[in-house]
């Protein structure tokens, strides 16, 4: 198989600038190294100074790491590794910031059927991308506290299975854009999606982090009407392994103004999870996932 082992700068900029609104924001060059350990480590590297919207990306990552210290590994050129630094302004509530994760995958879940041209990716809560069901891409975020007076600022991290093929993938409940249908390369789907993100940001952050107000970078939707429409979790039977190796079994409900899950148990008594990795079982309304 054949592979694009290098990102292409000028076609990055042109995919970004294909999305409306970012001509009102400032972009740094971004980088774009043939391979690196971790672009999420790159990224933090460039120092406080670093500028919002910063970016490194590759199609060649061979040390990163996801959720609970994770392994991502994939063959050069199958997956696309990117990270971006969102700069929070000081007055905004640090508390806000709990919902970047959410608030990427979002847009990540958007960008993916904006550029397949339907409805094809959701939002495993709460930082997995699933296409057809299985996932595509993990999503990491780092908070990163700014100095007495000065916003936080959060790192990103997101890996996207691009065209691995079934015998590539790590685990059976893996896929990639190629295997499930969708074709997108990997400058296309970064510059869209980088552009998309500090659209977005830019808008929510103006807001104060709230994620009850209505986003035109949304549709009009705020960012909580979002999440629940981008999210594959609701309406499904799960199983939320909490820490300290505790379980739960119910139905995900909904998303409270904190970005938990709400997850409604056999008794009828209702969860909030902060924190936990959920399994899909099946649809409330008896389909599957």
């Amino acid at each position: 198989m054949s592979r694009t082992l290098v990102l292409d700068a000028a076609a990055v900029a042109k995919a970004r600038r294909a999305t409306p609104g970012t001509d009102r924001l400032a972009w740094p060059a971004p980088l774009l190294p043939a391979q690196t350990g971790s672009t999420n480590e790159d990224l933090v590297a460039l120092g406080a100074g670093a500028a919002n919207l910063s970016l490194v990306a590759t199609l060649d990552q061979v040390a990163g790491r996801g959720r609970l210290d994770r392994s991502w590994v994939a063959p050069p050129g199958a997956c696309l590794a990117m990270s971006t630094l969102l700069r929070a302004p000081a007055s905004m509530a640090p508390d806000a910031l709990g919902w970047a994760t959410v608030l990427v995958a979002l847009v990540a879940a958007r960008t993916v059927d904006h550029l397949a041209g339907e409805r094809v990716a959701g939002v495993k809560w709460p930082n997995d991308l699933l296409v057809g069901g299985s996932k595509c891409a993990g999503i990491l975020a780092r908070l990163v506290p700014g100095a007495p007076g000065e916003g936080h600022t959060v790192v990103v991290g997101i890996g996207v299975n691009l065209d691995q093929s079934r015998e590539e993938l790590p685990v059976g409940t893996a896929t990639s854009l190629a295997l499930a249908g969708v074709s997108i390369g990997g400058d296309e789907l970064l510059g869209t999606l980088w552009g998309q993100l500090g659209v977005v940001s830019a808008e929510w952050f103006a807001a104060g982090g709230s994620v009850t107000t209505p986003l035109a970078s949304l549709g009009g939707a705020s960012v909580l009407e979002a999440a629940r429409e981008a999210s594959s979790t609701l309406g499904n039977d799960v199983r939320v392994h909490l820490p300290g190796g505790h379980e739960l079994v119910g139905v995900a409900t909904d998303l409270d103004a904190d970005g938990c899950l709400m997850v409604t148990d056999a008794s009828g008594e209702v969860h909030h999870v902060h924190a936990g990795d959920v399994v899909h079982l099946r649809r409330s309304d008896g389909g599957y996932a």
